[in-house]
């Protein structure tokens, strides 16, 4: 029949498969490439969990054959009923001993894997860790220029390092969690066939538990998350701003108002922080106790109702006993990193976000030297939906002249340079290099023939030698260049009167410097690079004119 699909039984139902399909989807962003590595944690856990249990299925015969030592002969003829190649090696008097051997090297078998399984983890959670913030980070740059106008430094900061570090976390918890319960799952096998009406008791007990408290608690720490990385994203964007800008609250006395702003940020941070924590701690002791109560209920049921003597109980006591002390551990601590991932879980979708968004690298065609002209022509411009900047703009500009623009603050001087650099696109028209349109060129070929000094100089912190050389390696730079550069700059004059000389240290932005200092030192970097067109934006706006 056509379109014959079964629907969902409820909008619940169909939220539910939504969210599930999510989250792989987000789970398959962050460890894309891993699987195989994935695969083997799978094993190893897979393997361990089954050596434990069968090392803790092993007390049974033991303490069996320590109460009765006439109960030896009965499991040497079954071990050897099964495995008759094994009764020349393991039989006679030596048999106890080679058994308790074995039971040992199983544990320690089982704990040398589970170190491999461990380190191979964390390998895999600093290799995610590191990969996700180097990707996020070279996307960053990828960005077009209108990109970083309309988000805040602080926020992409806090994006890619605080959200980063909280997936790493969520990926653990859901790493621990899957752990836990494959070894909680092999453990209970176990014990139902060793008390099956008591195992199953407590098995429905704790799995209504967990199912109650994923239900109640998964959305509001969930929401919890969402808060958290909000108030997050607030803070650093609004102590970056703020650091930026220390000069300027300094001079009009702002500390108090900024330090007021971002102490309500901080509390409500604290708060949401609170809640998650209480939220995330509080089902490991309710699931403790009730797992005691139920396994007390259990041992009573049978000491009471089952008739045997206490000599015959004994080995099934001592392996319900070893079981439980391994399970309550794992059960509380799986109900704690349940809330955790549910707490996390935002950050990890905000993560999967950047990386799925990476900016294509589509090459462009490659600029050849400038040669003769740089035309704008019919430029139309504006910003997003504001009033036109520039209107049916023509201008042509030949090799080896000089030009100069002029007009009034606002007039649109630097958003035509905006143009030129090709930091923005415009709207309608085109610029032309030599009768090639720029949009569609590859951009790194077109910018390295230009030497742009802005009126907002930016000096990166480093040495007076790496600003006036940025972004050459130091093994390829020209030192004599570099030194004429600061020459023609004059910028040699205050550099060469420093204790360092270009190896001193220049400070965050360039603050040891003053503003001219500063200008200076930006026009010896577009200098050194010897560019075809040099591009000044109010470059000696901060000189003395003295």
């Amino acid at each position: 029949m056509y379109g014959d699909r079964q629907k969902p039984s409820s909008t619940l139902e169909f939220l539910e498969r939504v969210l599930v399909r999510s989250k792989l989807k987000t789970l398959s962003i962050l460890v894309a490439g891993r699987w195989s590595t994935l695969l083997f944690l799978y094993l190893t856990i897979l393997v361990c969990a089954g050596l434990e249990s069968f090392g803790i299925a092993s007390f049974y015969p033991l303490v069996d054959i320590l109460q009765d030592a006439s109960k030896l002969a009965y499991y040497e003829s079954r071990l050897f009923a099964l495995f008759p190649r094994l009764e020349p090696v393991l039989g006679g008097s030596s048999f106890v001993t080679y058994i308790l051997l074995s039971v040992g090297a199983l544990f320690v078998g089982k704990n040398l894997i589970f170190v491999l399984a461990t380190y191979k983890n964390n390998r895999l959670l600093t290799d995610l860790f590191c990969s996700w913030i180097t990707r996020i980070f070279r996307n960053y740059l990828k960005k077009p220029y209108s990109f970083f106008v309309e988000h805040q430094a602080g926020d992409l900061i806090q994006r890619q390092l605080m959200q980063t570090r909280n997936t790493a976390t969520a990926l653990s918890e859901l790493l621990k969690l899957f752990a836990a319960l494959v070894t909680v799952v092999l453990l209970c096998v176990l014990l139902l066939t060793i008390v099956p009406g008591g195992i199953l008791v407590i098995v429905l007990v704790v799995a209504a538990i967990f199912f109650v408290v994923m239900i109640l608690s998964r959305r509001r720490l969930y929401d919890t998350g969402v808060n958290i990385v909000e108030m997050e994203k607030r803070g650093f964007a609004l102590a970056t701003e703020a650091l930026s800008g220390i000069r300027q609250i300094k001079i009009f006395g702002a500390e108090e108002h900024y330090t007021d702003r971002l102490q309500v940020i901080w509390e409500r941070f604290g708060r949401h922080m609170v809640l998650r924590n209480f939220f995330t701690a509080l089902p490991r002791p309710a699931l403790e106790t009730l797992l005691v109560i139920c396994g007390l209920l259990v041992m009573h049921a049978f000491l009471d109702g089952s008739g045997r003597e206490g000599t015959q109980l004994m080995p099934m006591f001592t392996v319900l006993g070893v079981a439980l002390l391994r399970m309550l551990p794992l059960i509380a601590g799986a109900s704690s990193q349940i809330m955790n991932v549910a707490s996390t879980w935002h950050s990890a979708e905000v993560v999967a976000a950047l990386l799925a968004t990476e900016t294509p690298t589509t090459p462009g065609k490659v600029l050849p030297l400038f040669r003769q002209s740089l035309v704008v022509e019919h430029v139309n411009f504006c910003y997003k939906e504001q009033e036109p900047v520039l209107t049916d703009i023509n201008m042509e500009f030949q090799q080896q002249r000089f030009y100069g623009i002029v007009g009034a603050s606002g007039s649109g001087k630097s958003t035509l340079i905006d143009l030129l650099t090709g930091f923005y696109d415009p709207q309608r028209g085109r610029v032309l290099v030599d009768g090639v349109d720029l949009m569609g060129v590859d951009m790194h070929s077109w910018r390295a023939q230009l030497g742009v000094i802005s009126q907002e100089t930016f000096l990166f912190s480093g040495t007076m030698e790496d600003n006036i050389c940025f972004g050459i390696d130091a093994e390829k730079r020209d030192l004599e260049r570099m030194r004429e550069a600061a020459r023609i700059s004059y910028a040699d004059e205050f550099i060469q009167q420093l204790p360092e000389g270009y190896q001193t240290l220049v400070g965050e932005r360039g603050i040891k410097l003053s503003g001219g200092q500063r200008q200076r030192l930006a026009i010896a970097r577009a200098i050194y690079r010897d560019p075809p067109i040099l591009i000044l934006d109010e470059a000696t706006s901060s000189l003395d004119r003295l």
